[in-house]
């Protein structure tokens, strides 16, 4: 067991939260027989924030690390009496100012290109001279040079590169955005790292120069992405030449491997062309998404499968479980993981029988459990359907799931977050042990969704929102995004310029409309995207 479970988490009153669940693991037995992994090292981390550990027990859990993230790097720099490691984490921590001051070999361990965009050309020069010995010196030039873009592409491409994949986004419209020759576009094709430059600028809705240069690369180039060519026919339809659109999206289809990817092209090739023979074929597709829905492919195989009993056998709130499980069936073919699934048909491991057998069935049938619905029933069915289609994406509605980013539960709340939420709640006795708990995962979610909606009114919003954070979507929002035209909202919905909340969003808007469908709401996801352009109805940021 992760923990000793003596008790369960319930509430007093609206405002007083009360866990019986154990917190923090107490000492370093706690590690002894635990397995190496993902969930190992998030209660290493959080047993390394323990003010009462010891140099010695951090060095100890050392090998017991399965994946040194940054977060857990920083953890163990605070306890962990080892001069370099300790310098190297305050140097990574340090703000520009501070960091001008130090070293050269802590300037080092920082400094980068971005870093560069945010000083004058004078000390700048500085820097270059007392990094000579490092690679960063050799790009350098660039940024104190009166012509930034043109010292760029007269270099080779991996200056090129390394100065146009690793700035802002402001300093790459301000000094950047500039048309390059076709012989020069046409060199940088056939390296790799030009995938990452065409979706900075493709999905930059300010950059109106650069992309002009990507419709003289070669979609035949081998080193294109599915992702790169879908993209440059997104590019090529924004400046007008939709021949030639539909020439890079065929390509992307060729190399497309995921349905979903398959069916976006097949939406935009429609799109694009009128013609009924790519309708027809995501007709065809096996998939449920966002471009099937939108097309009014009639939805199939859909499954919400019910239990009435509890598996006493299975303790749905512990990671290690979960993980566990995961390694178990990994390789298992359908016939395994069926009779596998069997074990869990009960109405706490619903979520796991879902998986499961979505994977026995290679993801032809379609999966969409509503578990531990008793802490949901009290919502409309709007937010019932939100917060399942949230939960759906974020973690197949697992409770004990966990992200490499440590994010937790069916939920997927950050630590951060959830401890601020807990607070501002004046939730007692708090620990991050409670978001494993389905009743409190919903609870949390409800209390975050209240918030987001007193500025986001559509499903689709609200997810970037819950993925990105308002910020993000605020910005967004603000930048022209979602605006009236030809083929908005859908181009504006590919080009959100943060790939995971992009894909994220499609996602959730689509586990929406058939949450919805199963308690029986009306809803048209034609309405709701069509509404994304007219900001009165979908959020409070735009005039």
């Amino acid at each position: 067991m992760l923990y000793r479970k003596i008790g369960k988490v319930f509430l007093l009153c609206p405002l007083v939260f009360v866990s019986l669940f154990a917190s923090a693991p107490a000492d370093i037995s706690f590690f002894n027989d635990k397995p190496k992994g993902l969930v190992k090292d998030f209660y290493i981390y959080r047993y390394l924030q323990e003010p009462t550990t010891s140099s010695k027990d951090a060095n100890a859990l050392l090998g017991e690390t399965s994946r040194m993230s940054m977060k857990l790097f920083y953890a163990y720099a605070s306890r962990i009496n080892e001069p370099n490691f300790k310098r190297t984490a305050e140097c990574l921590k340090m703000r520009l100012p501070t960091l001008l001051k130090q070293d050269t070999d802590c300037l080092a361990i920082k400094f980068s290109p971005y870093l560069a965009t945010k000083m004058d050309k004078k000390e700048l020069k500085k820097v270059e001279e007392e990094l000579s010995a490092y690679k960063i010196s050799k790009s350098l030039h660039v940024f104190y040079s009166n012509a930034p873009f043109d010292a760029m592409k007269n270099g080779n491409n991996g200056l090129f590169f390394e100065i146009f994949n690793h700035v802002g986004s402001s300093y790459r419209r301000t000094f950047l955005d500039k048309e390059l020759s076709t012989k020069k576009i046409q060199e940088l094709q056939s390296d790799s790292r030009i995938n990452k430059t065409i979706n900075y600028i493709v999905t930059d809705n300010k950059m109106k120069n650069f992309n002009k240069s990507l419709l003289h690369v070669d979609r035949f180039e081998k080193v294109l992405t599915e992702d790169s060519l879908f993209f440059l026919g997104l590019n090529a339809l924004k400046l007008g030449h939709s021949a030639l659109a539909m020439d890079y999206l065929e390509k992307a289809y060729e190399k497309a491997y995921y349905r979903m990817d398959k069916d976006k092209i097949l939406f935009w090739q429609y799109k694009i062309s009128k013609d009924e023979k790519y309708k027809k074929e995501l007709g065809n597709s096996f998939d449920i998404n966002i471009y099937t829905l939108l097309v009014g492919v009639k939805t199939k195989n859909i499954k919400t499968p019910v239990a009435d009993k509890k598996n006493p056998d299975y303790d749905e709130q512990d990671p290690f479980g979960w993980t566990n499980l995961l390694k178990e069936v990994k390789n298992k073919d359908s016939a395994q993981l069926e009779i596998r699934a069997q074990k869990y048909l009960y109405t706490n491991t619903l979520p796991l029988y879902a998986y499961l057998m979505e994977r026995a069935s290679h993801y032809k049938d379609h999966y969409f459990p509503m578990p531990y619905y008793k802490y949901l029933k009290n919502y409309d069915n709007k937010r019932i359907a939100l917060i399942l289609a949230i939960a759906r994406q974020e973690s197949r509605l697992v409770p004990s799931a966990l992200s490499h980013s440590y994010a937790l539960g069916m939920m997927q709340f950050m630590p951060f977050l959830a401890e601020a939420i807990a607070k501002k709640q004046k939730f007692q006795d708090f620990d991050l042990d409670n978001m494993f708990s389905p009743e409190t995962a919903y609870m949390f979610a409800n209390i975050h969704l209240n918030y987001l909606e007193k500025y986001l009114h559509n499903p689709l919003l609200i997810a970037y929102a819950y993925n990105g954070g308002i910020g993000f979507t605020k910005r967004l929002l603000k930048s022209g995004t979602f605006e009236e035209g030809e083929y908005e909202p859908y181009l504006s919905m590919e080009l959100v310029p943060y790939g995971e909340s992009r894909e994220y969003a499609k996602k959730v808007m689509a586990n929406y409309v058939i949450y919805m469908q199963i308690l029986n709401e009306k809803v048209s996801i034609n309405t709701l995207m069509s509404a994304l352009t007219h900001p009165s109805k979908v959020d409070e940021f735009r005039d």
